[in-house]
């Protein structure tokens, strides 16, 4: 179980109490991936949410000629699996593990009896989560622009 100062690290749980982080440490388990390690494939079932506390994971996609291209290098206190956690979906994307990482994972079903219990403190968790969300969305959507800007130039 994480300790109240690691969750109060990760931006998910900022705004959160004390009260608050100790309901959310009972809901968090704590797992380490060794270097190399696949901690998900692309097409597989929903895992969780998953907060990096140490090491640095790659996510990544396969092409439609098999190879792997490289979408994002995560580091300390980065999250994935945010959009499963929400809709329970299949990963879009593979993670694996560059070096050792110890990583806290909420699994879906956990978060959703929490909302149930906790909707107070849920409300703060979701929104900072669509926050976060929304600045991944409208960053893509600015190296997007800056893309088309670049092959119509």
């Amino acid at each position: 179980m994480p300790t109240l100062d690691q969750l109060r690290k990760i931006s998910l749980f900022q705004d959160l109490s004390d009260d608050e982080l100790k309901k959310v440490s009972k809901i968090v388990k704590k797992q380490t991936f060794r270097k190399g390690a696949v901690i998900w494939e692309e097409g597989d079932a929903e895992q969780g949410l998953h907060v990096i506390m140490t090491g640095k994971v790659k996510i990544s996609r396969r092409t439609k000629d098999g190879d792997r291209q490289v979408l994002s290098v995560l580091n300390k206190n980065n999250f994935i699996g945010e959009l499963s956690l929400l809709d329970g979906r299949s990963h879009s994307a593979s993670a694996e593990a560059l070096k050792k990482s110890e990583i806290l994972i909420i699994k879906k079903a956990d978060m959703d009896k929490f909302l149930e219990k906790n909707p107070k403190t849920a409300y703060k968790i979701v929104r900072d989560l669509a926050i976060e969300i929304s600045q991944i969305v409208r960053s893509m959507n600015d190296k997007f622009i800056k893309m088309v800007d670049y092959l119509w130039n």
